[in-house]
């Protein structure tokens, strides 16, 4: 049983600048079965994906048979997988490992070298709680792509876990991409497994919420390779917050991340990075960097990159910058024609895109 006294709020120092509770006040019920079905999209259609359907947290539509080409996608009754891999986890994932509607959940397994699998989380109806949870793995020397998108108006309370196992060798590929929901409370968490050698790289779009929070976790295995990209833009009245933590507990392992955000007046962004590297992780070489535009005075961004670090023979770094745009730049382009709109306009996509 899921209560509002589970979420987290701004005593908890992981959550200090998203407060989970006061957002959501009481918590909804939860949502009711849906009565129709949201139609399959073109959304991706050159990538031939295997697409699921989440709808209102519980799952509307998965391709049953394997075809060529696509990962395979199977359920799993949630009362025969077991404890959680990461039992001291996120409130909110176990909150979502606990609140299913259903008693399973769709796994997907790669069957390939370049298997595409298409999440939709829907939100189709008004004011509830929803709560969902996938499974996701990549056999040894295999390659998956896994992309979720959150669709529909999300108003109440939308929680998601993806718990990822990547088998040594093997190479999965991440893309979350959260359109702007400005009623909603969005909480997006994955978890990912690392075995030796292999690979993991993500790539977050979130235009924010009432709060929204995209959190990942990784624990990298010896001479795993880690590339964590993302973009935030945080509108009047909306709270995107991307967090990550990875843990490397073996040697030679690589991690990338860089992340850009910008903020507008009334709109809040939010940047949480750790990287903990154990003794035994000798010889990891980490970077990580957030930059950040503050777009109009009344913006507000919030960073804290860490490095805990316990071994001796490591590279590790982190950058972090907060700043308004160049106003000589903008002077630049308005001599040479551009209104002033787009000129500011530019500047600011070619400063995101360097993440994309």
């Amino acid at each position: 049983m899921i209560n509002a006294e589970a979420l987290p709020n701004r005593r908890v120092e992981r959550w200090r600048w998203s407060d989970v509770r006061s957002a959501v006040g009481a918590l909804p019920p939860v949502a009711p079965a849906p009565k129709s079905v949201v139609p399959a999209t073109g959304r991706f259609v050159a990538l031939d994906p295997a697409e699921i359907v989440i709808q209102d947290g519980r799952v509307a539509f998965w391709p049953e048979k394997t075809r060529t080409g696509r990962p395979a996608v199977f359920s799993k009754k949630a009362s025969e997988a077991g404890p959680r891999r990461n039992a001291e986890g996120s409130p909110l994932a176990v909150m979502a490992v606990d609140g299913l509607a259903d008693d399973w959940f769709p796994i997907v397994e790669s069957r390939n070298d370049s298997g595409v699998a298409f999440v939709r989380h829907i939100g189709a109806t008004g004011r509830y709680s929803r709560q969902s949870r996938i499974g996701v793995s990549v056999r040894p020397g295999e390659k998956l792509t896994l992309i979720e998108i959150f669709e529909g108006a999300h108003a109440g309370f939308t929680n998601t876990l993806s718990e990822c196992f990547v088998a040594p060798g093997g190479d999965l590929m991440r893309i979350v991409l959260q359109p702007a929901a400005p009623e909603a409370t969005i909480i997006c968490t994955g978890e990912v497994f690392l075995g030796d050698g292999a690979q993991f790289r993500q790539f977050v779009l979130a235009e924010g919420g009432k709060l929204a929070r995209t959190e990942t976790d990784v624990w990298a295995g010896a001479k795993s390779r880690v590339r964590l990209d993302g973009v935030y833009l945080a509108a009047k009245a909306r709270h995107a917050d991307l967090t990550s933590q990875v843990m490397l507990g073996a040697e030679g392992a690589e991690v990338r991340q860089l992340v850009r955000g910008v903020a507008r007046k009334g709109g809040r962004g939010v940047f949480q990075g750790r990287f903990k590297v154990e003794r035994a992780a000798q010889k990891t070489d980490a970077q990580m960097e957030h930059n950040a535009l503050l777009l109009e005075e009344g913006a507000e961004v919030f960073a804290k990159p860490e490095l805990e670090i316990y071994a001796d023979d490591v590279q590790c770094a982190h950058g972090n910058t907060a700043g308004q745009l160049d106003e000589a730049a903008v002077f630049y382009l308005r001599q040479r024609g551009l209104p002033e709109i787009e000129a500011r306009a530019m500047i600011t996509r070619a400063f995101l895109i360097e993440a994309v």
